[in-house]
């Protein structure tokens, strides 16, 4: 008789978390440093920044950790 068994986060939900973590730092460093008005300088420019970085990775964060918990069968053939 074949089991289901109960369901793991796999490794991208630690990636994605990681990620998330690492892509929240710099714009808070960045207000701290430079305080609210610079930043958002930052963010409207036409220029690449590492705020709009920071943008793109939590973006990638979010959709590893929707993509690791994404419902997935295992199947014990025990």
């Amino acid at each position: 008789m074949k089991k289901i068994k109960p369901y793991k986060p796999s490794m991208l939900t630690a990636f994605g978390v990681i990620f998330l973590i690492s892509a929240i730092i710099i714009p808070i460093q960045n207000l701290l440093v430079w305080g609210p008005e610079l930043v958002s300088n930052f963010y409207t420019s036409p220029e690449i920044t590492a705020e709009k970085i920071s943008i793109g990775i939590i973006t990638l964060g979010l959709g590893l950790i929707l993509l690791g918990y994404k419902k997935q069968v295992y199947v014990d053939s025990s």
